[in-house]
């Protein structure tokens, strides 16, 4: 019988919102890592006799800080994921990603790519994100670039808390740093073919060739399946995985002290045109199945093209290390589709056709080889970037003339200054300080003939600046425990529109800045078999950009402001246990009990939104996993590897509206691989969604619901 003291409602507009099982779900999972790690503890005290002692677990070795260094080693919260987790995990896209990183919410938004939020900050207006994504350390301004398919990946590190003075701009709540396989000594290939639900084929493989003074490294993938949406109106399907990509990388090293890696890559994804196309759940043809749409619209889709190319220097001069970094990268949208998500949106049409972005940068970095009291980091940094659009939207149920059906254009400059200093003043203190300083300039101009249109040519531009900055305390109490103390301040950059406003003037906008108090600690315990890692952090957000939609003259006016005030804080934890040889246990949470507006009155509509919870922002976010490796003798070897993701009810919106929430759900994720003696093979079974939770990705004026439970079986073949 169903325990109705585990049950929660809350009153949002005056309305009770059901989120599920909530008051149970707190008390569970607060303290299922801790648990697991209790339970396992004792269970190997048993296994010990029975089978070898567990050794310490690998050291994982980062670039967080632009130097590398164990991560241990790092005072602030960074979540690793290696190359062997995404091996296992067959992961291709963010929207899979996200739930093995707590606190990470990614939200669909179609043509425009997705959102980020991580730990509650995410972007709610304006032109950029809140939360900064690097490739090979580039800095990839737009978002359909950040979102774009994963393959062969040496790692991926997720930097939570602003990170204003090494990654700038756009960095407020963290930065998400995906790093690709370099050209490795040794001669080596690989071919890798699966199958799984809704007919879906992948392939993907890499050829890695050894020379006198470098390597060169050729990784490709391709998908193409049926859609996972389902159209009531016909036997369409929408949703599909059909992606590709290719990417050739050249490492030169020309002795001790030069080093040069070059990279270029292209992916090409045309799949994902159903994804934002369900309506909006109160006008689902069915109510007990998220994942189907109305589309009428003859030819919709969504096709999205990327080229990306880096060349990164390093010289070593001895007392430090110079590197140079430059980075191009290019993406192109087309996109027509049916945006009808409820009955007062019928007959809606919007497209661009392309959507354009370039960019370049180029950065600089002198990073001190280290000594017994101080080391040291200066760079500099120069971005551009550059996009153009032909963009049109019809609702006729508004106004039977297209709202829009313009060419805009838009260009942005960025230069930075920075350094970071570390300083040992005492045998086991360090004292860290860091400073950025930021100039940035954007301009837009646009024409159209829509309702909503300048007729005539219209352009704005606004520049800011500003300076970040990071002071940091820490104390290593043993060589396998350190405590830390942060406070570090991010910003993302302001904006230009070349909207009206009421009042005549332009939709500018200025930066919002973000200040961010932490205190933390690393640890490993029995002989560095167990690793536990935990922060407690308070954000403190002004100026926040908030997007406002309202009617003024009986025309639709889209606006952004600087309206906002937020607060929050919570804990991070994560840790790994190697029970025994066979057995590892891992796990992470993220509880954040505040994270509301504190001060957010509209300054056009005049709603009070203050109390407000802050959209995309869960108050609990957890993953567990466990791995158990099987040898079989002379026979190989089975892995299994089993995980939770659990995720609290959310808003979408900052009106905290409850027909746009999403109820408390969690992901069952199985893995399986078996692996000869002789390694040149293995075969594997995947199942994700195992218990076929319902969940989104995005509800507004459309929805896009999440993967049902899915499988996939394949082949890994190396020579």
């Amino acid at each position: 019988m169903r325990n109705r003291r585990c049950w929660k409602s809350e009153k949002v507009n005056g309305r009770a919102l059901r989120f599920g099982k909530v008051g149970c779900y707190k008390i569970i999972f607060s303290f299922t890592f801790a648990s697991l790690l209790y339970s396992a503890t004792a269970f190997a005290q048993s296994q010990l006799e029975s089978e070898e002692p567990a050794g310490a677990l690998e050291e994982v070795l980062v670039t967080a800080r632009r130097i590398s260094e164990n991560v241990q080693d790092i005072p602030m919260s960074v979540q690793v994921l290696s190359a062997a987790f995404l091996e296992t995990a067959k992961i291709t896209s963010f929207y899979e990603l996200q739930f093995n990183i707590p606190g990470l919410v990614i939200h669909n938004v179609g043509l425009f790519g997705a959102g980020f939020t991580l730990r509650g900050i995410s972007s709610l207006g304006g032109s950029g994100e809140s939360i900064a994504t690097h490739l090979d350390g580039v800095y990839l301004a737009d978002a359909n670039l950040a979102i774009t398919r994963m393959f062969d990946l040496e790692r991926i590190e997720a930097l939570k808390g602003p990170q204003g003075t090494l990654y700038g701009r756009n960095a407020t709540g963290g930065s998400i740093n995906m790093l690709t396989r370099r050209p490795q000594e040794e001669l080596s290939s690989e071919i890798e073919a699966a199958y799984g639900s809704y007919n879906t084929l992948r392939a993907q493989g890499h050829v890695n060739l050894p020379f006198n003074t470098g390597a060169f490294r050729l990784a490709f993938i391709g998908s193409e399946g049926d859609g996972y949406i389902r159209n009531t109106v016909d036997d369409r399907t929408f949703g599909e995985a059909d992606f590709w990509g290719l990417r050739a990388a050249l490492r030169i090293d020309s002795g001790d002290r030069l080093l040069m890696d070059f990279m270029a890559q292209h992916v090409t994804d045309d799949g994902g045109s159903g994804e934002l196309w369900g309506p909006v759940p109160q006008y689902l043809p069915d109510p007990d199945d998220i994942r189907l749409t109305t589309v009428t619209l003859a030819n919709p889709y969504l096709e999205k093209e990327s080229d990306f190319a880096s060349v990164n220097i390093a010289y070593d001069f001895g007392f430090a290390t110079m590197s140079s970094i430059t980075g191009y990268a290019h993406s192109k949208v087309r996109n027509l589709d049916d945006c009808a998500g409820s009955p007062n949106w019928e007959g809606c049409i919007r497209g661009a056709d392309p959507l354009l972005f370039d960019q370049w940068s180029q950065e600089f970095q002198l990073v001190s080889q280290g000594s017994k009291s101080l080391d040291w980091l200066l760079g500099a940094n120069y971005f551009e970037g550059d996009e153009s659009s032909y963009f049109h939207v019809l609702i006729p149920r508004l106004n039977p003339l297209p709202l829009n059906n313009e060419y805009s254009e838009s260009e942005e400059t960025a230069y930075a200054i920075f350094g970071q200093a570390t300083w040992n003043f005492s045998q086991n203190w360090y004292l860290t300080g860091g400073l950025r300083f930021s100039h940035e300039k954007e301009s837009g101009s646009d024409q159209g003939t829509g309702v909503r249109d300048n007729p005539e040519l219209t352009t704005a531009e606004n520049d800011w600046t500003n300076t970040s900055w990071r002071l940091g305390l820490e104390y290593t109490a043993t060589d396998e425990i350190m405590i830390y103390a942060n406070i570090s301040t991010g910003f993302k950059g302001g904006g230009v529109s070349t909207t009206r406003l009421p009042n005549g003037e332009f939709d500018n906008y200025e930066p919002e800045t973000l200040t961010a108090y932490e205190l933390g600690a690393n640890s490993q315990w029995l002989n560095r078999r167990l690793t536990l890692n935990g922060s407690a952090f308070y954000y403190d957000f002004s100026n926040m950009q908030i997007n406002s939609t309202f009617f003024f003259d009986n025309a639709l006016v889209n606006d952004t402001e600087n309206a906002a005030k937020a607060e929050l804080f919570g804990l991070d934890i994560s840790g790994d246990f190697q029970v025994t040889d066979r057995i590892t246990l891992s796990g992470g949470l993220v509880w954040m009990p505040k994270r509301e507006f504190v001060d957010f009155v509209s300054e056009w509509t005049e709603d009070v939104l203050s109390g407000n919870t802050i959209p995309r922002a869960p108050e609990w976010n957890s993953t567990t996993a466990i791995n158990y490796q099987l040898p079989l003798g002379n026979r190989g070897n089975v892995s299994v590897r089993l995980e939770y993701n659990y995720r609290s009810s959310f808003y979408f919106t900052k009106e905290n509206n409850p027909a746009l929430a999403q109820n408390s759900f969690g992901l069952l994720n199985l893995f399986l691989t078996y692996e000869p003696a002789d390694q040149n093979w293995r075969v594997f079974a995947i199942g994700r969604n195992l218990t076929n939770a319902d969940y989104y990705n995005q509800i507004f004026l459309q929805s896009s619901p999440g993967y049902p439970a899915t499988w996939e079986a394949g082949l890994s073949v190396s020579f």
